[in-house]
């Protein structure tokens, strides 16, 4: 199994409002078993967030692109 590890330090003090509102919706709101804390710090967690296979960690990496998170704060893993 895949999954995208946002770095959430990265995307709290680089993004804009939006963008990092955005992140904090989709972690709380998508099903919890997806989301794995690594890291556990302020202002931010290393999360990873479980992805069926790595065309849909690329999928979902692009999308967070497209809403702001830079590029720099996400890390696909297998």
């Amino acid at each position: 199994m895949a999954a995208l590890r946002v770095n959430e330090v990265i995307v709290n003090l680089y993004c804009s409002r939006d963008a990092a509102s955005w992140w904090a919706l989709y972690r709380a709101r998508g099903p919890h078993w997806r989301f794995t804390t690594v890291t556990a710090a302020i202002p931010g967690d290393l999360v990873e967030v479980a992805c069926e296979d790595i065309e849909d960690a690329e999928w979902l990496r692009n999308l967070m692109i497209e809403r702001g998170i830079p590029k720099s704060a996400l890390k696909i893993v297998a």
